[in-house]
């Protein structure tokens, strides 16, 4: 989490700042503009989750929480892995099945 810092000037409107102020994700400016843009990292799937804790400098488990409390997913179950878990269950209920015939 040791990143270099780099200061950029920032011109934002005034009618944005209590929307920033108002996320509720840290108590100054600053820190709310960083996390939400690590938050839009990750879920332009710019970053992975973890590259977007850290660049939020927040622990995993905690960024994971804010995103659960914003109603961001974290975790995708893609089609492909339901897929697979759909086999997987139809092989063990035919084993299931086969083990009561015996």
């Amino acid at each position: 989490m040791g990143a270099e810092k780099v200061k950029v000037d920032l011109n934002l409107s005034n009618d944005l700042i209590p929307l920033i102020e108002d996320l509720g994700l840290s108590k100054s400016l600053n820190d709310n503009i960083t996390i939400s843009i690590a938050i839009a990292l990750f879920t332009s799937k710019s970053v992975s989750l973890a590259r977007a804790a850290e660049i939020a400098e927040m622990d995993l488990a905690d960024f994971m929480i804010l995103l659960k409390n914003k109603n961001i997913p974290w975790n995708e179950y893609t089609e492909d892995e339901f897929r697979l878990d759909q086999i997987v269950l139809k092989d063990f209920k035919d084993e299931l099945g086969e083990n009561k015939n015996d």
